[in-house]
């Protein structure tokens, strides 16, 4: 279901600044997610582009995009960014014109994805680190007996979405750091 593999969601505790950590978590990991389905997207359209199968590599898809034309292609990698370099320039055909743009999307998606993984698994830590302490917070802050057990719902619903939060984006981050390495190699690699 989406719910579960998908966005999460930050119910409010009743103590400001939990109420503030759980947002910053819920949108730098919508974020985040967004990123990752771009990246995913991007690597989609890549292979369906050159009949690579749904499993190969990037250096496998390369290889076909340079079989299949006759300009001299590769991949260039300048800081995090990769990029498509294509000669002679100006006589490019729109479906690699259209590659150039989709690998230059793939890598700043994977870019993003890596970006905010430290800062989402340092906020998820703490967090979840600390339920103990949270709880008699929340607790403590309820006015009423009902308002009470209401929001300690809610707190262990936000904290079994930040779990799965930590988890998910550290495989998201790997994922991108796998395909940002993928590019640092072939980049030093000349056909």
């Amino acid at each position: 279901s989406e719910q579960k593999h998908g966005e999460i969601t930050a119910r409010r505790v009743g103590v400001p600044d939990l109420d503030e950590r759980f947002a910053d978590v819920k949108v730098t990991f919508n974020k985040q997610y967004e990123d990752y389905k771009q990246m995913e997207d991007r690597r989609k359209t890549l292979l369906h582009r050159y009949r690579c199968s749904p499993g190969d590599s990037l250096s496998k898809c390369l290889k076909k995009i340079k079989d299949e034309h006759t300009h001299h292609i590769q991949l260039q990698l300048k800081g995090y960014d990769f990029s498509l370099a294509v000669t002679p320039e100006d006589t490019v055909p729109d479906k690699l014109k259209r590659t150039q743009e989709n690998v230059r999307e793939l890598s700043q998606a994977a870019k993003a994805v890596v970006s905010v993984g430290t800062k989402l698994q340092e906020l998820a830590s703490w967090i979840l680190k600390k339920e103990k302490t949270l709880i008699q917070q929340v607790t403590e802050a309820a006015p009423t007996h009902q308002e009470k057990q209401r929001l300690v719902g809610n707190l262990q619903e936000n904290l079994r979405e930040v779990s799965r939060a930590k988890e998910q984006s550290l495989q998201y981050r790997v994922e991108a750091e796998k395909l940002l390495n993928e590019a640092d190699l072939l980049s030093g690699v000349t056909p």
